[in-house]
């Protein structure tokens, strides 16, 4: 009889425990100090198939020219003795297509100011800055299309004067 009124005090002082830890408040931090809030979560749901082929998409990113002398001009080849086909401002901006360094050795940008456009460029650091820039698709897609001609341009340059 005092084993099992011994056990049956136990028992209830167990029910008690749990009583208590239940009704106790749940601490979420240790200190004074406030945790900030996560600005992005790692953690996500699988993506459905049509938000997977979306996410596979490339960032649409571009090589751009950027003028930094008073006027730059565009010409019909790599090299200062070619004809001057158009001229560009200080800050205009240019989509930049492909680059060679001519017989003088200097470095010359094939490039494309407007769409179906191509001329040529000094690629001179003091005369241009080179960026990336992320842009539309669809800019990005004319972009392309301007890579695969110049391509062609490219693979037909023979070597050129200064």
């Amino acid at each position: 009889m005092t084993k099992c009124l011994f056990l049956c005090r136990l028992g209830f002082l167990f029910l008690g425990i749990l009583f208590l830890v239940g009704c106790a408040p749940v601490a979420t931090t240790v200190g004074t100090t406030p945790t900030p809030a996560p600005t992005h979560t790692a953690l996500a749901l699988a993506p459905a198939p049509a938000e997977q082929i979306a996410s596979a998409t490339p960032i649409p990113e571009v090589e751009v020219g950027v003028v930094e002398v008073d006027l730059l001009n565009i010409r019909e080849g790599p090299g200062t003795n070619f004809p001057i086909l158009a001229s560009l401002a200080r800050g205009e901006k240019f989509y930049i297509l492909g680059d060679v360094v001519n017989s003088a050795g200097n470095r010359w940008l094939l490039v494309s100011a407007s769409t179906d456009s191509f001329g040529w460029v000094t690629g001179d650091q003091s005369y241009v800055t080179v960026q990336k820039e992320i842009v539309d698709l669809s800019t990005y897609l004319i972009w392309q299309n301007n890579i695969d001609t110049a391509k062609s341009i490219l693979s037909a340059l023979t070597p050129t004067p200064q």
